[in-house]
């Protein structure tokens, strides 16, 4: 017996060991390294690269050039395999890794056309952004000729290594984000099936842009001092501070795999192309962010504050990333992309700036009449033109190459083909500098002039921009290239088989919207309508609801003495405007037309004493989130029948001007009035509440049954993986229509708030770490400051960081 428990605890302990020395070998052995000295060829000085608590590195360079190399290498040390991951998505060659079920995916990424476009632009950027790019590219590419043999574990997973990256591959992933922002192809079609269904009448109201909360930027014939009019001026010295002057390597095939692990492939893959279905569908219908500004007059310091919080899919690793950079020229603090040189949004030591999207319409469906008789032509003003068709090989682990046949008409890829009839997509994006012109350079900028003269230049993704400064000057900017259309405004498809319906410029810089130190020191947007009936010029019509953006003005604008952690407060509140809404209506209501579910009578009766804020375990907001969605299905359903899905406007905002004006003609017949309907709707709710939970029992109706946070990483899906590399079931208040803005897969993927009035004060936080790989301690560090809502100050000055510097790395050339 005694050597029986000694051969156990032999083999006990050689498991361990096993395990133990496996773990190591996949999660710490390739964890960079953040002290001492390694060497960095391309660089013409030695670079320091400090990292503090959060692992937060603050790159200090001598030039612009050896800063873009040394920000490439510090990015590939902690975000390699999300940023190859982002590049295989936008190029379309993710079945190159995981097989044949990417194939669709990447068959639509192929039709985007973001790696040939991306290959153009590169050719024409001007040098200093072409060297940017090159030397982003060359400290990438030395980090992973430096851990061949040590790269993160997802390599491992799958079996492959990354090709060298390119300077375009930068370009490619602008390409994916303004997939993610503007693509609205499908919707057009969408819009155009439900025109030519209900009638031009009914579709007026059904897409209306009208919304009563909205509040304007510009435009609003109530607000005459809203700054538009000053936006293009100077606006001069404010104190005695007079220092203000001035998305291929990659189509090769995947590398050897490394030896001594299981390959799989097989059962992976199916995680990341869910992983990649769904963040685009979750970013699409639950779009939003919120930015603000605010003048001193606000202010605990007297000087302006800005706040931004980008609400995207949320994943582990984050969409974002932390960094400082300084070299002559620059010091700037903020958030970039993985593969994106310099910083997108953030602060340097004059300015701060924010985005949300803002969904100008910048693309257009044409409908092109192709030759029955001749293959590849298409008619162009009475003429058989040919269109230019090329083969796309997609490369296939484990399969033969696809073949995928890409039609290009004068308009652009046809993304779709019904017959003789193709759709064919024109966009910004794609167009030449589509790709080139983003938003990375505004860190340079030191005032209002230069921070327009370098915004003058972005094509896009459109984006509401607001400005401060230490002047005491604030603003906003919606920038990009918006096409002005010889006809209509693009909103369905077209014909081009004519010149009627193109393009004949963008409008001008200066006729954008555009405002400075409006008279009441306070501007918002929260991807809600910017511009009212006084603004002329198309944007689009195609908003996002209205009510983040009317609950930040109402948290803000009666303010005073305001701090960055008052701000940080508005950005977690959980208030939901238009659940307070239908509870207010379903009160009386019921008294009308009684409920004939005693538990719906029970809701409303909790309804009418509920104080609008989201929490996870009411059963109040489950309850009115499907009443809503009831209602919207009774009233639809006549005119639509089970296409109700077809409709995806502000669908809140009709349902709530409905209510509100009760007109006879949206009444369905079988309903005396529409509190009749809306208690209907309510009945309703219970019944679907009911087949969801599985319970017939209120108590177990709990919002977060609902809306629990899943952050998600690629393969971390299911199972062990999941608990592993991802972040679940985290109970979390408030809704979509919240400033906090939470669903599943999508919420706040940062949260910023600049203190113009003392930069170290300043609040940054992404909602995991900065680190992709899950041995480092930096892996999710920030999540539970994000969930929580408390504040992570965010140093800005020398003596700042200092107090919290945890690594130095000298890179010598």
């Amino acid at each position: 017996m005694r050597i029986l428990l000694r051969v156990v605890g032999w083999i006990l302990v050689l498991l361990v060991a096993v395990v133990g020395g496996a773990a190591w070998w996949l999660f710490v052995r390739p964890l960079p390294q953040v002290d001492g000295t390694a060497s960095l060829p391309g660089l013409q000085h030695e670079v320091m690269v400090e990292r503090d608590i959060w692992g937060i590195p603050h790159v200090r360079a001598a030039s612009l050039a050896d800063m873009a190399e040394a920000q490439g290498y510090v990015m590939a040390q902690d975000r390699l395999w999300q940023m190859d991951l982002l590049r295989r998505v936008a190029r379309g060659q993710l079945a190159e890794i995981v097989g044949p079920v990417a194939i669709p995916v990447d068959k639509q990424f192929r039709l985007l056309r973001f790696g040939p476009a991306a290959e153009r632009d590169v050719s024409q950027l001007d040098e200093e952004w072409r060297g940017i790019l090159q030397a982003y590219a060359r400290g990438v590419n030395r980090f992973i000729e430096q851990h061949q043999n040590k790269l993160p574990v997802e390599f491992t997973m799958l079996k492959y290594k990354p090709q060298p990256w390119r300077p375009a591959d930068s370009l490619v992933i602008a390409g994916y984000m303004y997939q993610t922002l503007t693509n609205s192809w499908k919707n057009d079609l969408d819009r155009a099936t439900l025109t030519a269904r209900v009638g031009a009448d009914r579709a007026k109201d059904l897409y209306s842009q009208e919304a009563a909360l909205d509040h304007f930027v510009v435009g609003d014939p109530n607000r005459p001092g809203d700054g538009s009019q000053r936006s293009g001026k100077d606006p001069g010295d404010r104190d005695d501070d007079d220092d203000m002057t001035s998305d291929d390597v990659l189509k090769a095939r995947a590398g050897s795999p490394e030896p001594g692990f299981p390959d799989l492939t097989s059962a992976l893959a199916p995680a990341v192309m869910q992983w990649v279905g769904e963040s685009r569908r979750d970013i699409r219908h639950a779009l939003g962010s919120n930015n603000w500004v605010v003048s001193g007059a606000y202010t605990a310091t007297g000087k302006p504050m800005l706040a931004n919080d980008t609400h995207l899919e949320l994943s582990v690793p984050p969409i974002w990333y932390e960094m400082h950079l300084t070299c002559p020229g620059w010091n700037v603090k903020g958030f970039t992309l993985p593969g994106a040189p310099l910083v997108v949004i953030g602060h340097n030591d004059r300015i701060a700036w924010g985005f949300t999207n803002n969904g100008a319409r910048v693309q257009d469906l044409y409908i092109e009449t192709f030759n029955p008789a001749q293959a590849g032509e298409y008619k162009v003003n009475g003429k058989w033109v040919k269109a230019q068709i090329t083969d796309e090989v997609i490369h296939v682990k484990g399969a033969p190459d696809e073949h995928l046949q890409v039609v290009v008409t004068r308009h652009g890829p046809v993304m779709r083909q019904e017959g003789n009839t193709g759709y064919a997509l024109r966009w910004t994006a794609t167009e030449p500098g589509g790709l080139a012109n983003t938003y990375n350079r505004l860190g340079k900028a030191q005032n209002w002039k230069e921070f327009r003269e370098i915004i003058k230049n972005v094509w896009g993704p459109a984006q509401n921009v607001v400005y401060a400064d230490v002047k005491g000057n604030i603003g906003y900017v919606m920038a990009a290239r918006v096409p002005i259309r010889k006809k209509g405004h693009g909103e369905v498809p077209v014909p081009g088989d004519t010149d009627l319906y193109e393009w004949k410029g963008y409008i001008p810089f200066e006729e954008l919207p555009q405002a400075l130190n409006p008279d009441d020191g306070l501007i918002v947007t929260a991807n809600a309508r910017v511009v009212g009936p006084d603004y002329i010029p198309y944007l689009t019509d195609n908003w996002e609801e209205p009510y983040r953006t009317a609950r930040i003005w109402d948290l803000v604008h009666d303010k005073h003495d305001l701090r960055p952690t008052d701000m940080l407060k508005v950005q977690t509140d959980t208030y939901s405007y238009p659940d307070v809404f239908l509870a207010e209506q379903l009160g009386p209501a019921a008294k009308i037309a009684a409920a004939k579910d005693s538990r719906t009578q029970k809701l409303i009766a909790l309804a009418k004493d509920w104080n609008g804020i989201a929490d996870a375990d009411s059963t109040v907001v489950p309850f009115l989130q499907e009443t809503r969605n009831q209602a919207l299905k009774l009233i639809l359903r006549p005119v639509l029948g089970d296409e109700t899905r077809l409709y995806r406007w502000r669908t809140t905002a009709f349902l709530q001007r409905m209510l509100t004006e009760r007109p006879a003609s949206w009444l369905p017949v079988g309903y005396k009035n529409y509190d009749e309907l809306l208690v209907a709707a309510a009945d309703e709710s219970v019944r679907d509440l009911e087949k969801q939970t599985g319970s017939s029992q209120i108590e177990d109706w709990q919002w977060n049954r609902f809306d629990s946070l899943e952050m998600l990483h690629p393969l971390g899906r299911e199972g062990w993986l999941k608990k592993m590399f991802s972040i679940t079931g985290k109970p979390q208040g408030g809704t979509v229509f919240s400033p906090r803005a939470a669903t599943k897969h999508h919420g706040p993927a940062m949260r910023m708030v600049a203190n113009v009035g003392g930069w170290d004060n300043s609040l940054m936080v992404i909602p995991g770490g900065e680190s992709g790989q899950l041995g480092s301690s930096h892996y999710s560090d920030q999540f539970d400051s994000w969930y929580e809502g408390k504040p992570v100050v965010a140093p800005f000055s020398d003596a700042a960081e200092a107090a919290v510097r945890k690594h130095t790395l000298t890179l010598k050339p």
